[in-house]
């Protein structure tokens, strides 16, 4: 109790005479100060200020936090499985100039189709991916599967889905259908080509055929004829359940060779005359010939002779190396043949005499004799009469014409009539009515 007098004396002491005096802290004395005084505010609890109670409230959460996330957090073991929606995957013979000749189409979604980047997986020939429009979604495996069950879920995927490793898209691998549901009625032939096309997906999913010639169709059994020749590549897109595939095939198309022909000579007489068949086929290395006579041959250029006059059809096949054939007829082939007779309209008699009427081309240079030019001519008749109507001349040789006489006397200047009568080689008989004029030096 003495002790705490004294000090309450020196207390009183203090103050009266330091009461009104200012004392300045030196910076280490103030700098312990205002530490100590800190330190006792962060200790304190005031709403007003940051202190223990704050930031151990801040701490308990940020653990919660982490504890919830990693309790979430699926393994590191566990795999992902991603299914692409849609999926595009070519079979058989594709290449990246395919996708560009397809028109646009939009997916069951509504969504726009875009132009869409192949990439091909995992080395498979003929198969390839579009990234633009596949649409991923994760599926984790619950903690504690073991491998069995990890495979026997991956068997149960769709046909078009995708199997993910790791986080990197690069890594996708496709699970392909093992046949195409592309069934076609002929792989090749010959321009114009038909071909029947066979859908085999589901009653319920839709098929979209792209011809490869710009045609395409929705029916799932369409027939489609190729007129030109070419190389086509087919592609069939199948919508299943929301997944798309596409699969294609190569329609090949044979040109047809052209066959043509002529004969020769051009106005043939028959049976005289030995025929030329002249080939003017195009594309063809193999040929037929017909003759119409129950006679052929495989020659490029045949020679061939009738027995007798008659109506042949003569025809060609012409057939090239793919097999692809071409034919031409010519009906009739000879009944436009140069068959003619014909008469001059004047001519000068030999003044000095009668020759007797019998001519040659060379003895007739100066044309003194009247007679006939022809052609497949078998027999004919000639009479020649006077304005009166007087038979002078009469003949049935084809080299004995009129010389301008009658009786030994030469006939006057002026007109005559004559007419013949005959039968061509090849079209029956004819007769001819002219008149021709006597001139004298």
């Amino acid at each position: 109790m003495e002790n705490l007098r004294e000090d309450k004396e020196f207390s009183d002491l203090f103050r009266q005479k330091l009461e009104n005096a200012e004392v300045t802290p030196s910076p280490s004395l103030s700098s312990n100060l205002m530490r100590k005084v800190g330190m006792r505010e962060f200790l304190r609890f005031n709403p007003a200020r940051f202190n223990i109670w704050y930031a151990g409230a801040a701490v308990v959460a940020v653990g919660t936090t982490l504890a919830v996330i990693l309790t979430l957090s699926p393994d590191k073991g566990k795999k992902e499985i991603q299914v692409l929606q849609p999926v595009e995957i070519y079979q058989g013979s594709v290449d990246n100039d395919l996708k560009k000749d397809l028109p646009a189409t939009s997916a069951t979604s509504g969504e726009n189709r875009q132009s869409a980047e192949k990439v091909k997986k995992n080395g498979a020939p003929g198969t390839y991916e579009s990234l633009s429009d596949r649409k991923t979604a994760a599926i984790s495996s619950v903690a504690g599967t073991n491998q069995a069950a990890e495979s026997q879920k991956i068997n149960k995927l769709p046909a078009t889905a995708v199997l993910n490793d790791a986080p990197d898209k690069n890594t996708l691998r496709t699970i392909k259908r093992s046949q195409s549901l592309i069934e076609v009625s002929v792989t090749e032939g010959c321009s114009p080509l038909r071909v029947v096309f066979s859908c085999l997906a589901g009653a319920t999913d839709s098929c979209l055929w792209y011809f490869g010639d710009g045609g395409y169709s929705s029916l799932k059994n369409p027939v489609w004829i190729y007129d030109d020749a070419g190389e086509y590549k087919v592609a069939l897109q199948v919508i299943s359940s929301g997944l798309k595939s596409v699969y294609s095939t190569v329609i090949s198309v044979h040109p047809k060779p052209l066959a043509k022909f002529e004969i020769a000579p051009e106005n043939a007489i028959l049976p005289r005359d030995e025929i030329n068949f002249l080939n003017y086929s195009e594309g063809a290395v193999k040929y037929r010939w017909d003759f119409g006579d129950n006679n052929t041959s495989e020659m490029f250029e045949p020679r061939h002779s009738y027995r007798k006059y008659g109506s042949y059809n003569v025809q060609l096949i012409a057939t090239s190396e793919h097999g692809c054939s071409d034919s031409v007829v010519i009906y009739n082939a000879f009944s436009s043949s140069g068959n003619y007779i014909e008469f001059p309209n004047a001519f000068i008699p030999n003044p000095t005499g009668p020759s007797g009427g019998y001519y040659s081309p060379k003895s007739d240079e100066a044309s003194q004799i009247f007679h006939p030019v022809f052609s497949g001519v078998t027999d004919y008749q000639l009479r020649i009469f006077s304005k009166r109507g007087i038979l002078i001349f009469e003949s049935n040789d084809f080299n004995y014409g009129w010389d301008g006489y009658y009786k030994g006397q030469l006939c006057d200047p002026g007109v005559y009539v004559w007419k013949v009568r005959g039968n061509f080689i090849n079209s029956g008989q004819f007769t001819k009515v002219g008149d021709v004029t006597l001139l004298r030096n």
